[in-house]
Parts: structure tokens; C-alpha cells; sequence
């Protein structure tokens, strides 16, 4: 048996899992005490270029903090294991850096629950392309589709279980060869760090079955996209808060509204990747519209009531945006969401009106009248001083500055290649 290493690292602001291994002699110092790491490394684009403008440079070094409870270990047919160790980024001394994204998460859940004594619930379905499937034709969501990614599914749920989680569900979707996983509600810190342990074992057991499993967001431009829906709920403590009489009133209304009147500076943070917003079609079911409507996939937000219970409240409701991929990284999304909606409600603002119609049916100047937007078309659109101040507001501005310069850095590399020749090279990345 070969040596069994462990890795320790987290998302960075690309949405790519980033860090170092030591061998399991060096385990237990490097799970104590952290290991060092580069500022800079945070900002390493997709394509393995660092962006002229972030704001480290050469200079400086943190730590990475190993979070316990958050690990799973990958394991083979041949019996090596490789062990996967989430953590924070650090200061040298230990103390919190102003560019963790998962501190951004805690202090974000922290602020919330200071503020109104709420909490939120919060589970994850990402869609995916497995390539190299033994199969004529792939027919959505039908047995032969499922039977053909089941060893692929059993390897995945083993290594979760073992990690003391698992998933409600795993499909076969509606592309060639696409799927979707289906995460469990949790706590945004936990939602988060399930999440990015979830793809690392997708991808590590489909690599060991000879296939290659890919979150791209927009692998060809003729083919189904893979998108991210994100499922959250407010609580009040054990009481699902989030909707009455089939729609969101009182503080769920005000974080709804403050989330649409934030949309485009959302779209930067759910969708990082110049390649996402290929996406964003009408008719296509991935949100496009900035709007929330009443089980309406054609809406950014889909208010999902579910079924009430006997006191007539809805227990499993919750909220789902929809206009998010892989390419993100989850904490600062959940950030976001978090610190938009939490100013929503200082702010009381009013729930908005469901849109109970596909918006790409209606006519031009009834959308304008309904004030119904398109989604930006593309990345650049959303590198405005405007965005940018609101990214300042959530993140802080070190935070927000290193994290721009990572989107002035896609873009250019988007202009240099056709988007073809991006997709590939980047669908063995994500």
C-alpha cells in the first residue's frame, strides 16, 4: 500500500479547491497547527495565471487552518486513500484574514441572527456532465440512465457516508450523460463545506471508473448547461418562516426583494466564470429573468412552498435561486445572498409580486411595464464601479478588490480564445 497523504486547503476565489498535502507522518502537525500558504494563491485563475492587479503581489504569507469535521477521504480499488481537509485562510499568528471566504460566511450567519434572531437552512443541487459512459443514447431521468451512472453514484455515496453525510438524491438529467446530485438542508457553514467535499468525490470516483465528471457550466454552446440551485429557508428557531399562504411575507418577503434588487452584482459572485453566462436563454429554465415567481423555473428565484402540515404553515419551503453554477465559490455566494437579504430587511423593504408566466412570452413593453430584466450577457457587463461598491459592502474592500481582479482576469482570457476553445480547457477544470 502507497503512502496516505493528507491535503488540506478550500475554495479559492475561482471556485477551485487549492492547498498542499503532507504524508501521514506529518498529519497530525499539519491538522494542529496549519500549514503555510501564499496570499496571492487565492487569486489563481482557471487557465494557472495569476491577475496583474490583485492586491498581494509577491509579498506576505497566511496559514491554512484545518477545520476537523470537515474531511471526507477518497479511497480506490487498489486501497490508497487520499485525505481531504477543509480549513480557513489565516493569519500567520491564527487570527482571521479579511480574505477568508468561509470567515465572510460565519460573520455573515453571525450578523444575521444578531440582527433578527433568524437562522437559514441551506442544501444544493449542481447538475454535471460525466463523460466516457458505455451508452448508445442517454434518456432523461429513465432507469437505463440511472443504471448506467449507479457505480459511479455507490462510490460517491461510500465516501460520503463515511464522512457522516450523504445526499436525497442523485439523477440522471435531462443532456447527454448529465446528472444532478441533490445535497441535504444544513446550516450555511455546513451546507458550504458538504458541498465543496461533495464535488471533490464526484470527480475523484469518477476518475477511478476511467470517467471524467465536469460542472462546466456551458460545456458546448448546443448543449444543456449545468447550474447550481440553491435552496434556502429562514428559521425562527424550529419554525420554518419562509412562506405563508403560498408566498413570502415579512422578513422572507424583504430578503427576496433586496436579493432581486441586487442581481447583478450577485450573477458576479454565483457565476464566475465568463463561460456561465452563455447559460442565460430564454426558455431555458436557468432563471434568466430577474424576478421570483411561485414554482416558475423561469424566474430567478422559484418560491417553492411545498406541502403544508396540518396547521396549515409550510415546514419544507424555501426559496431557491437559480442563477448560480459550479464555478462559484460557495461561501461568498452564501455571503451574499446573506448580507443582501439581511439588508432587505433593515431596509423593510416590501415583498415582491409573483410572475406566474414565463417571461419570454410576453411582449417587449410588458415585460418594460412588469419590470422584468434580463440577466447580463456577459461578464463585462457586470465590471461597473456600481458592482463593485456593492461587492465592497459585503466583502470588505480587500476582499472585494482581490476578487474583482480574479473577474478582470477571466475576461481577458475570454477575449483571447474562441468559446470553444475555452469550454474545452476549461472543462477539465471544472
Amino acid at each position: 500500500m502507497g503512502e496516505h497523504f493528507c491535503f488540506i486547503g478550500n475554495q479559492e476565489l475561482n471556485g477551485i479547491v487549492r492547498g498542499r498535502s503532507v504524508p501521514s507522518a506529518r498529519r497530525e502537525t499539519a491538522l494542529s497547527g496549519g500549514l503555510p500558504w501564499v496570499p496571492a494563491n487565492i487569486t489563481i485563475g482557471a487557465l494557472n495565471t495569476l491577475p496583474p492587479d490583485n492586491p498581494f503581489g509577491p509579498i506576505g504569507e497566511i496559514r491554512l487552518m484545518p477545520v476537523r469535521d470537515a474531511a471526507i477521504t477518497l479511497t480506490n480499488d487498489e486501497g490508497l486513500a487520499y485525505d481531504v481537509t477543509l480549513c480557513e485562510f489565516a493569519q500567520s499568528d491564527g487570527s482571521p484574514w479579511a480574505c477568508c471566504p468561509r470567515t465572510a460566511l460565519k460573520a455573515a450567519v453571525e450578523d444575521l441572527k444578531a440582527a433578527t434572531g433568524l437562522t437559514l437552512k441551506v442544501a444544493f443541487e449542481h447538475e454535471f456532465t460525466v463523460r466516457g459512459l458505455n451508452t448508445v443514447d442517454h434518456i432523461a431521468f429513465s432507469p437505463s440512465a440511472g443504471r448506467i451512472g449507479a457505480p459511479l453514484a455507490e462510490r460517491v455515496l461510500a465516501i460520503l457516508d463515511q464522512a457522516g453525510f450523504t445526499l436525497d438524491q442523485f439523477v440522471a438529467e435531462y443532456g447527454p450523460g448529465q446528472y444532478e446530485i441533490a445535497g441535504q438542508p444544513a446550516d450555511p457553514l455546513e451546507a458550504a463545506d458538504r458541498t465543496v467535499l461533495t464535488l471533490e468525490a464526484i470527480r475523484h470516483a469518477a476518475a477511478d471508473l476511467g470517467l471524467h465528471a465536469s460542472f462546466l457550466p456551458k460545456p458546448a454552446s448546443d448543449q444543456v448547461g449545468n447550474g447550481v440551485h440553491v435552496h434556502f429557508s429562514l428559521w425562527r428557531g424550529a419554525e420554518n418562516v419562509t412562506v405563508r399562504d403560498e408566498w413570502v411575507e415579512d422578513h422572507a418577503g424583504a430578503f427576496l426583494a433586496a436579493i432581486l434588487e441586487a442581481a447583478r452584482p450577485l450573477t458576479l459572485l454565483s457565476t464566475t466564470s465568463p463561460n456561465s453566462f452563455a447559460r442565460y436563454k430564454p426558455q431555458s429554465w436557468v432563471g434568466a429573468y430577474i424576478c421570483a415567481g411561485l414554482r416558475n423555473r423561469e424566474a430567478m428565484v422559484r418560491i417553492v412552498p411545498r406541502q403544508p402540515d396540518a396547521g396549515g404553515t409550510y415546514p419544507a419551503a424555501s426559496m431557491e435561486f437559480r442563477t448560480s453554477d459550479a464555478t462559484a465559490n460557495v461561501y461568498l455566494m452564501l455571503t451574499a445572498l446573506i448580507r443582501a437579504g439581511l439588508g432587505g430587511i433593515q431596509a423593510g423593504l416590501q415583498s415582491p409580486k409573483s410572475v406566474d408566466h414565463d417571461p419570454a412570452t410576453l411582449d417587449p413593453e410588458t415585460r418594460s411595464a412588469l419590470g422584468l430584466e434580463h440577466l447580463p450577457s456577459s461578464m463585462d457587463d457586470l465590471l461597473t464601479d456600481d458592482v463593485s461598491a456593492r461587492l465592497d459592502s459585503w466583502l470588505g474592500p480587500l476582499l472585494a478588490a482581490a476578487y474583482l481582479s480574479c473577474r478582470r482576469n477571466d475576461a481577458m482570457h475570454a477575449k483571447q480564445l474562441t468559446f470553444e476553445a475555452m469550454a474545452g480547457r476549461l472543462g477539465t477544470i471544472y
